[in-house]
C-alpha cells in the first residue's frame, strides 16, 4: 500500500526500548551499524496489519499475507533509518519552535481518554508521561526522537516534495473512471496497473462505497449468552431481553436502559449507540432486521452467536450516487499524495544503493 511515512506521529507510539536495553536485545536489521531491534520490528509489523485490515481486510486473504507483512515492516524500518541518517548528514536544522510544536502535537493525543472523554491537563499529563514510562523513554530522549522525525521531514519536503509530479485534470478523471469500473465489479478491465496499485485502487473505492452505501444509524442493547451457558442461563437470557422490549413498548426511554442493561459496556456508555452501519458490517440475522426497520421502531429480541440484540433505528440515508465533482479535491489530493510517496519511494531506493543493509529476522524465523 502507498503511504507517506508519518515520521511525527510514529514518534512516540513506535518509539523503542532505550539504547542501553538495544545491546542485549536481538536484532532484526542492522542499517550502517544503525541497529533495528526485534522489538521495534513487531511494533512496525502490528501497526501495518491494523492499517491494512482497516483500509483492505481482503489483504489477508492472499497466502503470502503474512510474509508480505514482514517485508513491509522490515522495509518501513530501514527506509526510516536511511532517511533520518541522511538528514543527520546534512545537519537539516530544527529550531526550538519547531521543536516545542512537535512536542505539543504528540501531548495532543493524550488529552483525551480512550473512550473520548476530555481530560483535565493534569490527567492527560499523567497519561503522557504513562506512556514514556511504558516506553521505557525519557523526557530528553522523547524530545530528541521528535527533533530527529523533524529533520526527516525537512529532508522529505526539501528534497522529494519537488520531484513529484502533481495530477492535472484528464489524471483525476480517469482515476475516477477506475473507481467507478471496481465498484461495477469490472476493476478486470483496467489495463496498466501494478499490483499494489491494483490493490491502492481497490482500498479506494472500498471507501467510497462505504461513504455512498445505504447506512442506518443504530443503538443496541445486548443480553448476552456466553458460551456454554446452561438451559436455565439461556431462557433467563431470553426473558430479559423480553422484559427490556416491554419496558422499551411501554415508552422506556432506550438509552437509558441501555446504560442500565445492555452488556456491551462499550456502546452501553454511549446510550447503545453504535454509529453508522453499512451493509455486511453485522451479522447476517441482525442486518436482515435492521435495514427493514423504519426510523423510530425499536425491534423484537434478536439471536446471535452473542446473544440476544435489541435495535434501535436512529437515522436512516439512502444510497447515494458517486459524483465526480463531490469528490474531485479528494481525488486530487490522494493522486498528489500518492505521486509524493512514489518519488519517496525512489529517493530511499537511490539512499539504499550505498547503505549497508544486513537483514536477521528472516534468519531467525528458519
Amino acid at each position: 500500500m502507498k503511504s507517506i511515512n508519518s515520521f511525527l506521529a510514529a514518534a512516540l507510539l513506535a518509539a523503542a526500548v532505550p539504547a542501553k536495553a538495544k545491546v542485549v536485545e536481538d536484532l532484526a536489521a542492522r542499517v550502517n551499524n544503525e541497529p533495528i531491534t526485534v522489538s521495534e520490528y513487531q511494533k512496525a509489523k502490528d501497526a501495518l496489519t491494523e492499517q491494512y485490515a482497516a483500509a483492505m481486510p481482503d489483504f489477508f486473504k492472499q497466502k503470502d499475507a503474512e510474509a508480505q507483512l514482514d517485508k513491509a515492516a522490515l522495509d518501513k524500518l530501514v527506509d526510516e533509518a536511511l532517511l533520518r541518517q541522511k538528514a543527520e548528514s546534512l545537519k537539516l536544522k530544527v529550531y526550538e519552535r519547531e521543536l516545542e510544536n512537535g512536542v505539543a502535537e504528540i501531548r495532543k493525543r493524550f488529552s483525551r481518554s480512550p473512550d473520548g472523554a476530555a481530560l483535565s491537563p493534569d490527567k492527560a499529563e499523567e497519561a503522557f508521561q504513562a506512556e514514556l514510562s511504558k516506553e521505557g523513554v525519557t523526557m530528553d530522549e522523547f524530545r530528541e526522537r521528535i527533533r530527529k522525525q523533524l529533520m526527516v521531514q525537512k529532508l522529505v519536503q526539501e528534497t522529494v516534495k519537488t520531484r513529484a509530479k502533481m495530477p492535472g485534470d484528464d489524471d483525476v478523471r480517469k482515476y475516477f473512471d477506475d473507481i467507478v469500473l471496481v465498484l461495477k465489479g469490472k476493476g478486470g478491465d483496467i489495463k496498466g496497473l501494478s499490483d499494489e496499485e491494483k490493490q491502492d485502487l481497490t482500498a479506494v473505492a472500498g471507501k467510497f462505497k462505504e461513504l455512498t452505501a445505504e447506512r442506518l444509524r443504530l443503538r443496541h442493547i445486548l443480553v448476552e449468552v456466553k458460551d456454554g451457558a446452561t438451559e436455565a442461563e439461556q431462557k433467563a437470557a431470553a426473558d430479559k431481553a423480553a422484559s427490556i422490549k416491554k419496558q422499551l413498548d411501554g415508552g422506556a426511554d432506550f438509552g437509558e436502559l441501555a446504560e442500565k442493561d445492555s452488556d456491551d459496556k462499550d456502546s452501553a456508555a454511549r446510550g447503545g449507540d453504535i454509529g453508522y452501519i453499512v451493509k455486511g458490517m453485522l451479522p447476517e440475522e441482525l442486518e436482515d432486521a435492521a435495514f427493514k426497520m423504519q426510523v423510530g421502531d425499536n425491534s423484537a429480541p434478536i439471536k446471535s452467536k452473542f446473544g440476544w440484540h435489541i435495535l434501535r433505528l436512529e437515522e436512516k440515508r439512502a444510497e447515494q450516487k458517486l459524483r465526480f465533482e463531490a469528490v474531485r479535491d479528494d481525488l486530487e489530493q490522494l493522486m498528489s499524495q500518492n505521486a509524493f510517496a512514489e518519488e519517496l519511494g525512489k529517493y530511499v531506493k537511490e539512499l539504499r544503493k550505498d547503505a549497508k543493509i544486513q537483514i536477521f529476522a528472516d534468519k531467525k524465523d528458519k
